[in-house]
């Protein structure tokens, strides 16, 4: 059952985010109109192909949100079984679908708002118009027959999908560029729905059996044997049936919702003496924290900036269980079936954002001001204060126990 202040705060909040949401945005989406000069254009007259050649998903978002995005592909491929299927993402997470059995082709738009480089903003709005000039010839070659944008809000590239005259556009009503869309699908308004049934919204659509939303799920590519034999070589052994291991990852996207690395020491202590544990990072600071965490103790294996994409993911895919914050590790979890306990804020709402595995476990505080959806956090960040490693190996043996 839900807290009950959590759950008054939580219908406040989404109140009040919803009407601030719609004040500044029905300007915006005049002004986009008039731009674009699709003012008084009806939406849904552009007849769906039952039968499209390729279609076409937009996400420029990051890591973690596009291994969230890759649960509509179980759905249009059942539905669409022929059809070739491109996806637009940011350089930083191609990767995530470039091997994609479902993905035939790839395209790169670096957005200036999502790009998290140390670059000045000038520099970003540059390679941002580069790269979407590079885009658009690629796409427009292509002749896509449908645009699908898998994004709530800007930027949500309906607008290059526009430009690049492909027939039929779906995206969210919400979207800024919603007068760019043929057709246009409602976001749930209620936050405990999860990120990717929200994105599965716009296949709604389309002329589909309902019933193949059940397939919904992220999927990622097989791993390879050289992706196999990365993980093998951290641990010096010839198989990974040689080894049982565990996956701890501390680093996040958002630096406010990482944890203090006496919580870590504190985890390492309570499980190193038992089992190994394979930490797993990327960059200077995480590489600092891991350092520190790893200070003195057996039975770790540092693989901070070791691992490839797909050696990471070929990490996860054999461990026993996953440890981490709210970043994109839970969601590889959950999309390689592998267990994972992970410990979440209150920045955006733990019901949207947890992972999807069956052998998922979020660990969180209800606290009064959750969610708040600021991106960097206060300077108190309660929400994330008092955590024990303790509750959350006593919670993992307890759920092992269960299963």
């Amino acid at each position: 059952m839900r807290s009950p202040i959590l759950w008054e705060n939580t219908r406040r909040m989404e109140s009040s985010h919803l009407k601030s949401d719609s004040a500044r945005k029905t300007l915006v989406k005049a002004l986009v109109a008039v731009r674009y000069g699709v003012f008084f254009r009806r939406k849904g007259t552009t007849k769906i192909p039952t039968s499209p050649k390729r279609i076409l998903l937009l996400n420029g978002l990051h890591v973690g949100d596009i291994v969230i995005a890759t649960s509509v592909l179980p759905v249009l491929r059942a539905a669409y079984p022929s059809a070739e299927i491109g996806f637009l993402t940011g350089s930083w997470s191609r990767m995530v679908v470039a091997n994609h059995p479902d993905v035939r082709y790839t395209h790169c738009v670096d957005h200036w708002m999502t790009n998290r480089s140390p670059k000045s903003l000038l520099q970003k709005v540059r390679q941002y118009r580069q790269m979407r000039a590079v885009a658009l010839g690629e796409i427009r070659a292509l002749q896509y027959d449908l645009a699908i944008s898998l994004f709530t809000n800007f930027p949500d590239f309906l607008d290059l999908s526009w430009t690049a005259r492909i027939p039929v556009r779906i995206g969210f009503s919400r979207s800024i560029y919603s007068a760019l869309a043929t057709h246009l699908v409602h976001e749930p308004e209620s936050l405990f729905v999860h990120q990717g049934e929200r994105l599965g919204e716009t296949l709604r659509a389309l002329p589909i059996d309902p019933a193949l939303f059940r397939l919904r799920h992220s999927t990622l590519p097989p791993s390879s044997e050289a992706a196999i034999q990365e993980v093998c070589s951290l641990f010096e052994v010839h198989s990974l049936d040689q080894v049982r291991y565990r996956v701890v990852h501390i680093g996040s996207g958002a630096v406010c919702r990482e944890l203090p690395v006496t919580f870590w020491r504190e985890l390492v202590e309570k499980l190193a003496p038992s089992c190994t544990l394979l930490f797993t990072g990327r960059g200077a600071r995480e590489a600092e924290n891991i350092a520190a965490v790893l200070e003195g103790q057996p039975n770790c294996v540092n693989a901070c900036d070791r691992l490839s994409w797909d050696g990471f993911v070929a990490a996860v895919r054999h461990a026993e269980l996953l440890y981490g914050v709210e970043s994109m590790a839970g969601h590889v979890a959950g999309a390689v079936g592998t267990p994972c306990r992970v410990v979440y804020g209150g920045t955006a709402g733990v019901a949207r954002w947890r992972p999807e595995g069956e052998g998922s476990i979020v660990m969180t505080q209800h606290v009064p001001c959750a969610p708040c959806f600021w991106g960097q956090g206060c300077a108190a960040m309660t929400c994330t204060r008092h955590f024990s490693a303790h509750d959350l190996v006593t919670l993992d043996h307890s759920s092992l126990t269960q299963d």
